[in-house]
């Protein structure tokens, strides 16, 4: 193995861990950075990691929108239980993902893209 095929490994398995210490900015400057690269495994591991990581936000967002609506139109369920149902699916969401990043950093570092 050469040193750039484990700098792309560690790379690769970067973008994913940095759900611990940078979620969204790290995969996110890593796939700017690597689109200029001719290593097109990088940039596809970096945008994986990318919506992975933001998915849980865009969820969460998505639900207060339409708990909000729901809220406004006064409609017989109550805004509260479906913000409650919705908070739920996110934090599940965002549990599996987190999983699924780690388990791909794994993945990356034992080199079995």
């Amino acid at each position: 193995m050469n040193n750039n095929s484990i700098a792309t490994r560690i790379v690769n398995a970067l973008s994913y861990f940095s759900i611990f210490f940078l979620p969204v900015i790290f995969p996110l400057i890593v796939w700017i950075i690597a689109r200029a690269s001719d290593d097109p495994s990088v940039t596809s591991n970096a945008r994986k990691a990318f919506w992975s990581q933001i998915f849980p936000l865009l969820y969460l967002i998505f639900a207060a929108l339409v708990a909000s609506i729901n809220a406004l139109r006064d409609y017989t369920f109550h805004a509260g239980a479906l913000l409650g149902i919705l908070l739920t699916f996110a934090l599940l969401i965002a549990l599996l993902l987190f999983i699924y990043n780690v388990a791909m950093g794994v993945k990356m570092l034992l080199g079995r893209d």
